[in-house]
């Protein structure tokens, strides 16, 4: 089988993600082309045998929308592709607006555009209606979430075509190892390093762990690993409870998560937020917002903690409440979630179930 997969950028869970993916795939013989903008991804960091890259321009301007819907129309034809996969709001636009013969396409929302909770009610209503029209124009609308799910039945968007298929990503070894290293050489200071992966966004809520910074105990060191995309929020100024990393690699996040106690997640909305699946799969403590996916995701006082408000005050609160012993006891409860419901074998079986169907 022939498989292009759409993106608009190269950061992040949905770049994760689609790698994952395309790795497996390719292990299991299946022929995959990544179709992306060049300018916002970095090719040679993409680094996976086997994979052919196919360069397009995009662009959100929404007078050039149509224009590069028939690039991309012309450029998956030349490729024969038997699936095509747009991820994300603008690639799946981009391909669906265009019809196909033999072509299957498939579509993953990586969180509904009009679940954002930085636009008016009117320019959410406008992305339902669209969403809703365009589902006519795929074989499948892959949702990662119930929230997903929940959110496409409010707006009326084709239920038989929608997929419940939560995310799943491959065990680590290596990685289990630098944990138990780590652990072994425990300092007694009983300090509680707290990781922040991800954008420095609203969506993500990093001004809600900026507000949260003065009101943290003394033990406790912030690490924030990420960087603005697309007009984010500013760093925290200089703090000696903050340490800032910068963008991290797959390779190098998965070695930074192991150093970490405590991973935040505040986010205001999420499709299925990758970072807690990782934090999961490295035994880590998850403190993390109630909205959209979240709670899918973590059992308040089992493998986390959830935020009552979506506040600095409360995330604080929430953060000094924990102990070096209750992270170790949620950060193996957190390893028992993902081996239960986020395996990889799980999600890529049931993710190719929805091609062989489509």
């Amino acid at each position: 089988m022939r498989i292009v997969h759409v993106v608009e950028t190269w950061i992040g869970g949905v770049a994760n993600y689609v790698t994952a993916l395309m790795i497996e795939q390719r292990n299991r013989g299946h022929d995959v082309v990544l179709l992306c903008d060049p300018r916002n991804m970095d090719v040679a960091k993409l680094n996976v045998d086997g994979i052919r890259v196919v360069p397009y321009r995009s662009s959100r301007n929404p007078f050039r929308v149509a224009a590069i819907a028939r690039t991309v129309r012309r450029l998956v034809k030349t490729l024969h592709a038997d699936v095509i996969h747009c991820h994300s709001t603008y690639p799946g636009v981009y391909v669906r607006l265009n019809r196909f013969d033999t072509e299957k396409v498939l579509y993953t929302p990586h969180a509904w555009s009009f679940m954002k909770k930085d636009i008016s009610h009117t320019t959410a209503f406008v992305f339902a209606l669209v969403e809703k029209w365009l589902a006519r124009h795929c074989a499948r609308i892959l949702c990662m979430s119930f929230d997903e799910v929940r959110a496409a039945r409010r707006h009326g968007i084709a239920p038989d075509k929608i997929e419940l298929v939560y995310t799943g990503i491959p065990t680590v070894v290596a990685a289990e190892r630098i944990t138990g290293e780590r652990e072994a050489a425990a300092q007694p200071s009983q300090q509680i390093q707290i990781g922040y992966f991800g954008r420095l966004d609203y969506q993500k809520g990093f001004d809600i762990l900026v507000d949260a910074l003065p009101l943290l105990k003394d033990n406790l060191h912030v690490h924030v690993f990420g960087t603005a995309v697309r007009g984010g929020l500013a760093m925290p100024s200089e703090s000696s409870r903050v340490t800032c990393h910068g963008w991290l690699g797959p390779e190098e996040t998965n070695h930074a998560m192991h150093s970490m106690d405590v991973v935040v997640v505040p986010s205001r909305w999420e499709g299925l937020a990758l970072v807690p699946i990782e934090a999961m799969r490295a035994g880590k403590v998850l403190v993390v917002s109630s909205e959209s996916s979240l709670p899918e995701q973590v059992i308040h006082g089992y493998n986390g903690l959830m935020l009552r408000q979506l506040t600095g005050a409360c995330l604080a609160e929430q953060l000094n409440s924990l102990s070096i012993d209750e992270c170790h006891r949620m950060g193996a409860n957190s390893r028992h979630v993902f081996d239960q419901a986020f395996n990889a074998e799980k999600f890529f079986k049931s993710l190719m179930t929805c091609y062989e169907n489509a």
